[in-house]
Formats: C-alpha cells, structure tokens, sequence
C-alpha cells in the first residue's frame, strides 16, 4: 500500500475513532500529531470531501431507487459510478455504503418543526440518542436519515449533546454556515445575522460558504461569524458562559449593551429600545437572573449608568450623559 493509501484508510479510521462514545483526550492529542504528518491533513480532507459527495448526491440516488420500487422487482438498475474516479479505495468503499443498503432506509424523512415562544426553554430528544435543548423564541428543523442527520437553525440558540454515529453524520446549517460534528456538546447562536459557535466538549468542524477549508473548533473555543461576511473569528471563552441560559442566567463578560438588549426581547413581549448617543456600546460585565421584566430591567440600571423609562408600548433605556463608552 503506498502512503498516499494509507493515509486515507487512516483518516476514514480517524473519521470513525472520533466519533465513539468512549473517546477521550488521549484520543484528540493523538489525533492531532497525526494530523501533522505529511499528506495526513490532505488525506483527511479527502475523506470528508467523499463523505461530502455521498451527502450531495444522495438525493439523486435515492430518487433512482424510489423507482425499482414501484415497477416490476426484476427491472434492472444501474448508478454510473464514474464520479468516483481518484478518489482511491478507501474513498470509493466509503461511497459504496450509501448504495449497499436497503432501500427503504434510504427515503428521506420529513423535517420536524421545533420552536419555543418567549421566556420558554424545551427539552429535545431525537429518535438517534443525541439531545438539544432549545432556548427562549428559537425555531430549528430536524431531519433524521439514514445516511445523515440535518439540523437547520432558523433562529434562536440551541445546546446539541450529540449521540456517536459513524454511519450518519450530524450536520447544521445556520445562514450560511455548516457545522459537523466529529462528536460532541456544542451550543449554536443565530441572532441578528450574527452566528456564535462554542463547544464543550469534543470536536466541531464550521464551514462558511465559498471558503475552502472548514475551521476546526475544541473545547473552549468560539467561532463568531457574521452572515454574509468574508471570514471568521475565534477566540478562547469560558465555555461554561455561553450556556447560562440553561439554569437562568445571562452571562456577559464586557459585552455592547445592544447584544444584552437583544437577548432580553427574546425573553418578554414589551420590547426594551435604547435611546441616546452610543448607549448601545455601553460595556456589560455582569449575570443577569431571568426573572420578571422589570426585576431585569432594575439590576441593569444598577449595575450601568443606565436610565429606565416606561411607555405605553415600550421601556426605553438612556445612557446617562457622564456615561463612559
């Protein structure tokens, strides 16, 4: 076997490894001296690139085995595998699964709608073992397959603990990123056209629209990303922050008072609205408890040079003209 072979039946191997329940930090340290041997990081490229493929073309292929199904058993049916061309052994075994198996478990399922209203978290259990819990005004899709699973992002906040599957990869998509996961927790903010990825635990892959290779996230590291945008940003947090929300609290470390004027309309129909020069990049370092409106609003003013007036339809904060930006 030349090295270029062994390298990829080494990263479809590593593809796997990662993805068991029982992998731990020895594992990743491993894994990541591996990576440094030459050609291993285009080996493993490689592999995901054909596991890629499989996903695109899916559909097509399952459409063409729809059909046997619905005319005489004995009618012939053929796939060109010319795509398949360069990609080596172990890329075209990998290929060869989606074909192999049964039929019936190759239908696409429908997508399941989930969402929360305001002020509500939910609890999700998916069918494969994996767990989401879904925060306050979030609506996010699930379609479970059986060669992938597809979690789409509409809106909102969402902690994925996600279940090992080798044979079916969890992919979200959130605007115009992919997140996949080699296994692992993670939590997934969209909001406002800003995109934040932070993982807990394991492994996270992030791949933005037009760009060529996909930025590899460990634990206490954040991805923020705007929509539309070229590029990314990643920087260590404390990880453990991101997720407050859970037990009720909103954790900010020298955060714009604007992102935490759009976290609490999330949680509360009266809308807060900010009223004066650069209020909105008044710096916050702080938790927040999620409570009642105005129990929030009064911490905020206390703890800020903020002012707090009511409306009929609105409570509008001013930052107090002696306030530092």
């Amino acid at each position: 076997m030349s090295r270029s072979a062994q390298h990829l039946q080494e990263a479809a191997d590593w593809l796997t490894r990662l993805q068991r329940p029982e992998v731990d930090e020895t594992d990743w340290l491993a894994f990541d001296a591996w990576l440094s041997e030459p050609g291993a990081q285009e080996a493993y490229d490689a592999i995901q690139a054909v596991d890629e493929e499989i996903f695109q073309r899916g559909p097509a292929v399952r459409g063409a085995l729809v059909e046997p199904r619905r005319v005489a058993a004995k009618r012939t049916f053929t796939i060109d595998w010319r795509w398949l061309g360069g990609l080596g052994v172990a890329a075209a075994a990998a290929a060869v699964a989606i074909v192999v198996a049964p039929w019936g478990e190759l239908l696409p399922q429908p997508d399941t709608l989930y969402t929360t209203a305001k002020g509500e978290n939910q609890a999700i259990q998916l069918a494969d073992g994996s767990r989401i819990d879904l925060n306050t005004d979030s609506h996010l899709s699930v379609r479970l397959e059986k060669d992938a699973r597809r979690v789409t992002v509409h809106d909102g906040q969402a902690l994925f603990d996600v279940a090992h599957d080798p044979s079916r990869p969890f992919l979200i998509t959130a605007g115009d990123e992919t997140v996949r996961v080699v296994g692992t927790k993670f939590d997934v903010r969209r909001r406002d056209g800003q995109l934040n990825v932070t993982v807990l635990r394991g492994l996270v892959e992030v791949s933005t629209d037009g760009e060529d290779s996909p930025v590899r996230l460990r634990p206490g590291q954040m991805l923020e990303h705007s929509e539309g945008a070229s590029g990314v940003v990643v920087r260590v947090v404390a990880a453990e922050d991101q997720v407050g929300w859970r037990s009720g609290r909103l954790i900010y470390r020298d955060q714009p008072l604007g992102r935490i004027v759009s976290d609490m309309n999330h949680y509360f129909d009266r809308p807060l609205r900010l009223e004066g020069e650069d209020t909105a990049n008044l710096k916050f370092s702080g938790v927040l408890i999620v409570d009642g409106q105005d129990a929030m609003v009064r911490r905020l003013t206390s703890l800020m040079p903020l002012s707090a007036t009511p409306t009929h339809d609105s409570i509008v904060l001013r930052g107090n003209a002696s306030a530092p930006n």
